[in-house]
């Protein structure tokens, strides 16, 4: 799917889903790196979507005492409670614009489902 195309609900959606899929991982799979390959956002803008998703009580975050590559410090988003309704909210948003037609069926799924 062309990035252009995604719009905020679909973004927001995609993030929450894939903390809801992760949460019985380890902590690795829940790292910015990770939600970056398999939601298809880039970084810069995936760093604003959790910011305010952090903000907004739907996720959470810690840091690992570990350090990345860089000497980063490494940050593990959870999903929360309000996170998993928002995202069922949002599903049926999309749901209901898939059967209206202004999205393509492919919305509702991750570029890592392919």
């Amino acid at each position: 799917m062309e990035r252009r195309r995604r719009d905020l609900s679909v973004t927001l959606y995609r993030v929450l889903l894939y903390l809801s899929r992760m949460r019985e991982r380890d902590e690795e799979s829940r790292r910015l790196m990770r939600i970056e390959r398999a939601t298809g956002i880039e970084r810069k803008e995936l760093k604003i979507h959790l910011e305010k998703l952090v903000q907004s009580g739907y996720i959470s975050q810690y840091t690992l005492e570990k350090k990345g590559r860089g000497g980063h410090p490494i940050i593990i988003y959870n999903i929360l409670e309000s996170g998993r309704n928002l995202r069922g909210d949002i599903g049926r948003w999309i749901d209901m614009c898939i059967r209206l037609e202004y999205y393509p069926d492919d919305f509702f799924y991750l570029p890592s489902d392919a």
